[in-house]
């Protein structure tokens, strides 16, 4: 059986905190591709060459903060889609407001629990991959059948 084996899921963790990106990559480096920005500039830069399948993203940073890019993200054609879920000391809901209405997907407030952390991603990657697959499908007349089922059970095996 000659069977590939998929890439692993790419994650942008964008902290200025560099404690911050060591926790959140200490829990996610053996799952998945880790990309790191420490300001929001650098974030936009690297999801517009790497095209992260999902982005976790700091509130408050100096410069451009997590809003900001947020909405820079959904107001891009090429990262619109990427999901971004906040990773963020701000703990009321009036900021948990604005993070979801900027087009963030999710909200974990610190300090964080490696669990849900976890949880939270590999439910949003899933659904990601799940909405791109079958996109494509849509958009691709020429696939068969076959090529279909291939594409969904390693997407199943993947995620």
């Amino acid at each position: 059986m000659n069977q590939t084996i998929p890439e692993k899921s790419r994650l942008l963790i964008v902290d200025d905190e560099p404690g911050n990106i060591k926790i959140l990559s200490s829990i996610l480096a053996g799952d998945y591709a880790l990309s790191v920005a420490t300001s929001g500039e650098q974030a936009l830069k690297i999801a517009q060459v790497q095209h992260p399948d999902i982005v976790l993203l700091d509130m408050v940073m100096p410069g451009m903060d997590g809003i900001q890019v947020c909405e820079a993200l959904k107001a891009g054609e090429a990262t619109k889609d990427i999901p971004v879920i906040f990773v963020t000391s701000m703990t009321d809901t009036a900021n948990e407001e604005r993070g979801l209405d900027a087009g963030a997907v999710d909200y974990i407030s610190k300090p964080i629990s490696p669990p849900i952390v976890k949880a939270r991603v590999r439910i949003h990657i899933q659904n990601y991959l799940s909405k791109r697959f079958l996109e494509n499908l849509l958009s691709n007349q020429d696939a068969t059948l076959d090529d279909a089922k291939k594409e969904a059970q390693s997407l199943l095996v993947f995620v």
